[in-house]
């Protein structure tokens, strides 16, 4: 099929088929357009990845924003009448400021709680009507301020204290002989009137108040409880109490008051609750079965331990108003081996 040759122009000229001619042209389209495809293709493969990796986020952001509005939704309480309790000095009153504390701030500890405004209706109080005494009334009137709830599979523990994930999901103590605590931040608002509620379990055999009287002051482990107080360390001023005893259906120094244990401290007057988990013998286990402070479950010699007529509920109501932030510390004066308080829930207001 050759046709011609010139020596001088070099050119070969081929007579060729029209399919021939067809595969020559796609041979010399592809040859010079390879890299414009892949270029192409590239294009399409990074924008389609991109925006994967954007749905990827925004979802992701939903879910976090769903998870806040569930568990963070800013609530709203308000009150009529309050109880009045004896008043409590203020004086040498600051704030917690201290690096060295064995504090930290329920921000990073994963709690919820409102530090500006609360809306939405009233506090969440599952299983325990709000006292009657503070009662809603006029809007805007309490502000919560903290809150644990290890109900919630995604609630984390302050970094003072370290997860029980069983029997019951808890937060406990991490060191003996001493008080491990978080400070509760009230952003600077003023408040005179403080209301909660605790839910613990009995791990071991605390001794309510005989820490105490072994020569514990409110500095350290003064109860086998839950301390309530607001003040820097070296200065700290009490608000309530939650002890536990070490049983239930006996008298000893190692019972709550009302089964004949050792009195509390004159700082805490009559700022407290007392109950025991443990109907029998002595053990070192986690008494699940029994919450703390709830007014059930009451037996034996501490019968009157549970008959405050707000249980869980405390409210503490101050002569001056304070402005410091407050402080929550699981105390207890054995090795962990021996006695350890185990924080379920807990939910704190101010007004």
């Amino acid at each position: 099929n050759l046709s011609s040759y010139s020596t001088e122009r070099h050119c070969l000229c081929v007579k060729v088929t029209p399919n021939k001619a067809q595969q020559w042209k796609r041979y010399l389209y592809m040859r010079d357009n390879w890299a414009a495809d892949i270029h192409l293709n590239m294009k399409a493969f990074f924008f389609l990845l991109a925006s994967c990796l954007l749905c990827t986020v925004l979802s992701a952001s939903y879910r976090a924003k769903d998870k806040a509005n569930q568990y963070g939704g800013l609530r709203q309480h308000q009150s009529s009448r309050i109880m009045a309790d004896e008043d409590l000095s203020t004086d040498g009153m600051q704030e917690n400021a201290d690096p060295e504390a064995p504090t930290d701030n329920l921000l990073t500890a994963g709690m919820v709680f409102d530090r500006i405004t609360i809306s939405g209706g009233k506090p969440s109080r599952p299983n325990a009507p709000f006292p009657a005494d503070v009662a809603p009334s006029t809007p805007n009137t309490w502000k919560l301020v903290g809150k644990l709830d290890m109900s919630d599979p995604f609630q984390q523990c302050p970094a003072s204290l370290t997860k029980i994930p069983s029997p019951r999901a808890t937060c406990g103590k991490t060191t003996g002989a001493s008080c491990n605590g978080f400070a509760v931040p009230t952003s600077g608002v003023s408040y005179n009137t403080v209301c909660g509620r605790f839910r613990a379990y009995q791990v071991g055999t605390p001794d309510a108040f005989a820490n105490y009287h072994g020569g514990y002051n409110i500095e350290g482990p003064y109860v086998d409880g839950i301390s309530i107080t607001y003040g820097a360390p070296g200065r700290r001023q009490h608000i309530f109490t939650y002890a536990a005893g070490v049983v239930e259906s006996a008298n000893g120094i190692y019972t709550c008051p009302c089964s004949g244990g050792k009195t509390p401290p004159a700082f805490v007057a009559s700022d407290y609750y007392c109950e025991s988990g443990n109907s029998g013998p002595h053990s070192a286990r986690f008494f699940h079965e029994d919450l703390l402070w709830d007014g059930q479950q009451c037996g034996g010699q501490e019968a009157t331990c549970c008959s405050q007529p707000n249980l869980p509920w405390f409210c503490k109501t101050f002569s001056t108003p304070i402005s410091g932030d407050m402080e929550v510390r699981l105390c207890t004066d054995d090795d962990l081996q021996n006695e350890n308080i185990a924080l379920e829930y807990f939910e704190l207001y101010i007004k």
